[in-house]
């Protein structure tokens, strides 16, 4: 009986060890925005920028793109640079992410 109750405790340490080792994957999964580096104003002017256009085209009206620009970051070169890339890519009304994910492998 001893030996039976052994096993299973033996099998129940066991299978919570595997259970909570880290998954193992074929490769590291990377994100890749080309070879420029981007700072966080790029980033947050590009999201807005996506996201103002994008509402634009769904309320035909509403307001003007430039109405909806971040005033105090309005002259910051990056968050120009993001915004105007942002507007651009998503003057369609679909949202578009800057990243493009990429397996390695």
């Amino acid at each position: 009986m001893k030996a039976r109750l052994a096993v299973i405790a033996s099998l129940a340490v066991l299978m919570t060890a595997c259970s909570s080792a880290p998954e193992q994957s074929s490769g590291p999964a990377f994100v890749g925005v080309g070879s420029v580096d981007y700072d966080s104003l790029y980033h947050y002017g590009y999201n807005t920028g996506c996201r103002s256009a994008g509402y634009l085209k769904q309320n035909p009206g509403a307001d003007t793109l430039e109405g909806m620009k971040d005033m105090v970051l309005d002259g910051l070169t990056e968050f120009d640079k993001g915004w105007d890339a942002g507007t651009q890519a998503c003057q369609d009304g679909v949202s578009r992410s800057m990243y493009t994910v990429k397996a390695s492998g």
